[in-house]
């Protein structure tokens, strides 16, 4: 577990902290606390990107997206989109999904016995899915990519390449619909453009920014989480044992690996909130329209509600009762998704890897930096 976050929920749930951008705000790390934020409409994400808390790259678009948006506004833009996420429309995408991991897989045998699991399947699959499911042409993976990395900087990139590329999606996205429009297909992307041209459920400035935020949040997360689970499982051989004895463990391995791998490792990672009025919390009362940070690690490794958080436990009762995924209206609409890619690319790395290890001393393994999502640089495997 990183230090920052280890840190945080030794320390009061509920504290008042100065990032190291310097903004002063107030740190939840409790599990119960976290969840109070998130779902206690005293806490608003609107109100967090009026005062300017707000530092996702969708902070500096005039139009707030879904995730920036409270009550009913919210409400409508979320309902556009979850259909396409149930949990009816997500098995039927299972076969899908195995046939992309299964071909990744292949590439990846026929070039080893050693690979980077992040370039040659981390990476690759949540992309490859979120572009089938939006209907975005696969050809343009590896510029989107480019552009994403850039997105998704805080530090890594200069402030003035990262809105350029910010820009460069939005375009992107807007020829997209354009394209669409000339010829459909059945893709989520042409649900909204339905949504827009024929029933006016939102403008064409939210259609736009919608689908990039589709298209964004359906990559970077997932291939982050599928990363460090893989990294956990072969720096756990005990762990790695029990799942290969009894693969039915699978779908409760995700939720530890989901519980136990932050996206992040900074202390304040998490979802950003603002207060709308005096509201006593853990404790305290914070005042109103102060900055609050909802630290999902911090939640996730809370001695309370995880005994013995630091310990990474394929059979731990429990471990879906992470927040992870977020909590309460806005709630993660992909996590059915993402649960669904990591369950089958942890079964069938376990099947096809039989002598799966790492390459390199685990301590060698390296996050990225400067980004929102410190995903891993690489993972170095032989069989």
């Amino acid at each position: 577990m990183p230090a920052p976050v280890r840190e945080a929920w030794r320390q009061a749930p509920v504290r008042e902290v100065t990032t190291e951008s310097g903004q002063k705000g107030w740190l939840v790390t409790g599990m119960a606390e976290v969840r109070t934020v998130l779902s206690d409409p005293r806490f608003s994400r609107a109100e967090a990107r009026r005062i300017g808390a707000v530092v996702i790259p969708s902070a500096v678009l005039a139009k707030p997206g879904i995730n920036d948006l409270d009550g009913p506004e919210h409400v409508r833009m979320r309902r556009l989109v979850a259909g396409a996420f149930s949990a009816h429309r997500i098995r039927a995408l299972r076969p899908r999904i195995q046939q992309i991991v299964d071909g990744l897989i292949a590439d990846l045998l026929d070039a080893g016995p050693q690979a980077d699991l992040v370039a040659g399947l981390c990476r690759p699959l949540p992309l490859t899915v979120i572009f089938e499911v939006l209907g975005v042409p696969q050809e343009d993976r590896e510029r989107f990519s480019g552009w994403a990395d850039r997105v998704m900087a805080t530090t890594a990139y200069p402030p003035g390449e990262s809105l350029k590329a910010l820009e460069s999606v939005v375009t992107y996205m807007a020829d997209l619909v354009a394209a669409k429009r000339r010829t459909p297909d059945d893709s989520l992307l042409q649900e909204l453009i339905t949504a827009r041209d024929e029933e006016d459920r939102l403008s064409e400035v939210e259609l736009v920014h919608l689908g990039c935020g589709l298209l964004m949040a359906g990559n970077e997360s997932t291939a982050t989480e599928l990363g460090k689970g893989l990294a956990a499982l072969l720096d756990n051989p005990e762990q790695l044992a029990a799942l290969r004895a009894d693969p039915s463990l699978v779908p409760a391995a995700v939720e530890e690996v989901l519980r136990y791998a932050p996206l992040s490792a900074r202390e304040n990672a998490g979802q950003v909130r603002a207060t709308t009025c005096d509201v006593e919390l853990g404790g305290v009362v914070i005042p109103a329209q102060s900055v609050v940070f909802a630290s999902l690690p911090g939640a996730n490794f809370d001695p309370e509600a995880f005994p013995e958080p630091e310990r990474f436990d394929v059979t731990r009762e429990g471990a879906g009762g992470h927040v992870t995924f977020g909590y309460g209206a806005h709630r993660c609409l992909g996590a059915q998704l993402a649960r669904m890619e990591l369950e089958v690319a942890f079964a069938s790395v376990l099947a096809a890897f039989p002598g799966l290890r790492l390459a390199v001393p685990a301590e060698e393994l390296a996050n990225a930096q400067g980004r929102l999502i410190s995903g891993m640089e690489a993972l170095p495997v032989t069989w």
